[in-house]
């Protein structure tokens, strides 16, 4: 009989770290960057025609591409293309390469031991990202950078208590008293990030609270404004490659923690 093994996901408002089981996937493509390490034996990655087995790889955004580590577990990293630590995290690793295509990485060993530990035993989220990003070779933003703008932060706060809300761009500036244009470029300055993706980020953490709190995925997604639970898992799938409901099974031991 296969050990069960622990799950590790932190979320931050537009990046992930996930430590757990390889999940079942098929071919996908989604809109964050992800970085993957298998931390026991090597990956099994399909891009395009290729098949290959590396220890780890870079995968940009919106490529497809399939994993699968076995019955390894693996490290997932997941970067919103358009934030300030997709700029600052991976664009060191693509300087010399073309920012488009699948890079594969060979962690040394004391690096993979460095991340099995965080897979090993729960700990500070924020001590684990900055480990994991010294056992990558990546620098370390901050996680949560100050807002400067008012208006930006009364709009994060209105999308935040209203997770379920339609939230167009027209009806927010007019909330703040901005026109649609400025404000998409106030905010993507102040939060790096665009504000279309920080909702779909909102929305999806809304949906991991409720289940946390015992609500069914079909409740936790008309919590969080999406019109069904097959709308949701969709969501879900795009951005992570892999089905809610593998992070909520009874039998799995679970440190899920939402972060700003």
């Amino acid at each position: 009989m296969s050990v069960i093994q622990p799950i590790r996901l932190y979320l931050w408002p537009h990046r992930v770290l996930y430590l757990g089981p390889s999940p079942d996937n098929e071919r996908h493509r989604h809109h964050a960057a992800q970085i993957c390490v298998s931390l026991q034996g090597r990956l099994r990655v399909d891009v395009g025609s290729h098949t290959f087995e590396p220890l780890g790889i870079l995968v940009p955004p919106d490529c497809p591409h399939r994993i699968n580590a076995g019955d390894a577990p693996i490290l997932a990293l997941y970067l919103e293309p358009e934030s300030d630590d997709y700029a600052s995290l991976w664009a060191p690793w693509l300087k010399q390469h073309d920012a488009n295509s699948v890079r594969t990485i060979d962690p040394p060993a004391d690096s993979l031991e460095q991340l099995r530990s965080l897979h090993a035993s729960s700990g500070d989220p924020h001590q684990a990202w900055s480990a994991c990003a010294s056992a990558l070779g990546m620098g370390v933003t901050n996680p949560s950078p100050l807002l400067r703008d008012p208006r930006i932060a009364q709009v994060i706060d209105i999308i935040r208590r209203q997770p379920s809300a339609s939230h167009g761009i027209d009806a927010l500036a007019g909330a703040v008293h901005l026109s649609p244009s400025r404000l998409s470029h106030l905010f993507r300055n102040e939060t790096g990030i665009a504000i279309r993706r920080f909702i779909v980020w909102v929305r999806i953490r809304q949906v991991v609270e409720r289940a946390l709190d015992g609500a069914s995925l079909t409740q936790a997604a008309h919590a969080a404004g999406f019109a069904d639970a097959a709308h949701m898992s969709n969501t879900f799938r795009q951005m992570f490659g892999f089905a809610p409901s593998t992070l909520f099974s009874a039998r799995i031991e679970k440190d899920v923690q939402l972060l700003d």
